[in-house]
């Protein structure tokens, strides 16, 4: 044997080289990716904390994420609601226009009811906007449309709503109601043609139509089977007969004659009212015929616009008007629909936007704030000029109107109510409301990203190496590797026999 070196010497320098390259390894590792190791075992003590840290940062960033997506659909409601402003406003000083003329033309009347109509129309559009294929204003039923007008054209809607025998609804709880009768609650339903009632075989059974309901009765004889308004209810019968009886009573009866709108003429006389054949019977000689519109004051019930139907003159005129009648008295297995203009549901939608927050994202198109507006419209917009039911043979439904949009608009309108207490929403709530929803998902998605920012440190700090550190530890390791290798050949070159000479 003639090497200095020893197979124990020879092993030892071999692990001290494998350890070496071992640890350049994983520090050119480090240096290239800048992380400590490619899996948790390498950072073993702080594989916990670093596992919940990367947990609460894909948490974050899913509410960024949801929280953009809802973003989103606010900003379209947004967009939804400021037309629907636009057209709210539009409407409003139109009507207080109208309203402030004094000297209206069959034009300036039609005009102002075309414009009523087409701004329901419009506000039916802007309200059934979608995101995603999914409804904004419809509820829980976002694959329903939320808002459905009876018609889509204004001659199909005053041929619903003549604006004296239907009458559009003036109060919000017959506006909205969806309901329908049944006849194992109700009994049978017996329509009186003498007294224009429509009466309930059991008791408080028909008490969810209120007054001004637009009401459909089916399964009963052809001349009952149509659509009336609730004019007066006990709860167990309905009087559909626009007519009350009254009479003789004295009374005031004021027209225009035919092609001379300018002066009104009035003429007095006692005056009988029966509901079921709908005619008004006056003392005195009219001279009116077919057609004629002619106004009633001064009775206990029974003021208002009406038309001729038919006429038998007299003195005593009898005169039957235009109206929708019971038209037999029977007692059947009838039934009485009620259908509202809003189809969605009141199911809000939440949605978590922190884990400690979850907001309401939903808007109902039957928010007081639209439902007025729509009331507002509607009143307007029945009934065709020239007929009892005519805007400018019921002017009063221009103040009416004139308060609900201005309500609907900022509550309250000021003055007296025309129909009672108001509900108190209104669009400028309801934009307010959409504003500080958008505020408050902003505020904590900026707190998502910050706390994310702060994450993304501390996982940095344990997941990352400091570079300049692993390239300056890696050359180390290189410059030892190589004198280990030059030291490890210079031993094995030892021999006796190379020492001796």
């Amino acid at each position: 044997m003639t090497r200095v070196a020893t197979y124990g010497s020879n092993q030892l320098y071999l692990s001290r080289i494998t350890a070496l390259n071992e640890r350049i390894n994983k520090l050119t590792t480090q240096v290239v990716t800048e992380k400590k190791s490619p899996n948790y075992t390498g950072i073993a003590a702080d594989s916990n904390r670093l596992i919940n840290f990367e947990n609460e940062k894909a948490r974050s960033e899913a509410f960024i994420k949801n929280n953009d997506s809802i973003q989103t659909t606010i900003n379209l409601a947004s967009v939804s609601l400021t037309a629907v402003e636009s057209t709210m406003k539009t409407f409003r000083d139109r009507l207080d226009n109208f309203r402030t003329n004094k000297n209206r033309t069959q034009q300036d009347v039609e005009a102002i009811q075309n414009l009523a109509f087409q701004s329901m129309i419009d506000m039916q559009s802007y309200l059934s906007s979608t995101a995603d294929g999914k409804y904004l204003f419809s509820g829980g039923l976002v694959s329903q449309e939320p808002v459905q007008l009876p018609a889509s054209t204004r001659s199909g809607f005053t041929d619903i709503y003549d604006g004296f025998s239907v009458t559009y609804p003036t109060t919000r709880d017959a506006h909205m109601l969806e309901t329908a009768t049944k006849t194992a609650t109700t009994g049978n339903l017996t329509f009186n043609a003498a007294t224009g009632t429509i009466t309930a075989a059991n008791a408080g059974t028909l008490a969810d139509f209120p007054v001004g309901t637009r009401i459909t009765a089916s399964g009963a004889s052809a001349s009952n089977n149509q659509t009336y308004t609730v004019v007066a209810n006990t709860g167990t019968q309905i009087k559909v007969s626009r007519l009350t009886t009254e009479g003789p009573t004295a009374a005031t009866i004021s027209y225009y004659n035919t092609g001379d709108e300018a002066h009104v003429q009035t003429l007095n006389g006692n005056l009988t009212f029966t509901p079921g054949t709908d005619t008004i019977q006056v003392s005195s000689a009219t001279g009116f015929s077919v057609g004629q519109v002619f106004s009633v004051a001064g009775t206990t019930s029974n003021d208002g616009s009406y038309k001729v139907s038919s006429i038998t003159a007299g003195p005593p005129d009898t005169i039957t008007v235009e109206s929708v009648k019971v038209g037999a008295t029977e007692t059947v297995a009838a039934t009485l629909t009620a259908e509202s203009w809003y189809k969605g549901d009141n199911i809000s939608i939440e949605q978590r936007i922190d884990q400690d927050r979850t907001v309401s994202v939903g808007i109902f198109a039957s928010d007081p704030a639209f439902e007025k507006a729509f009331r507002a419209m509607g009143l307007i917009a029945q009934g065709q000029y020239g007929t009892a039911g005519g805007l400018e043979n019921n002017l009063d439904r221009v103040d009416d109107a004139l308060y609900l949009i201005r309500d609907a608009m900022l509550h309250p309108a000021g003055n007296v109510a025309p129909f009672g207490s108001e509900e108190a929403s209104d669009l400028e709530s309801v934009l307010s409301q959409l504003g500080t929803t958008q505020s408050l998902i902003n505020t904590k998605s900026e707190k998502h990203k910050s706390y994310i920012s702060f994450l993304d440190d501390r996982i940095i700090a344990m997941e990352n190496v400091d570079k300049n550190e692993a390239i300056t530890l890696l050359l180390d390791d290189q410059r030892a590797l190589e004198a280990g290798y030059q030291t490890l050949a210079k031993v094995r070159e030892m021999s006796l026999i190379n020492f001796l000479q």
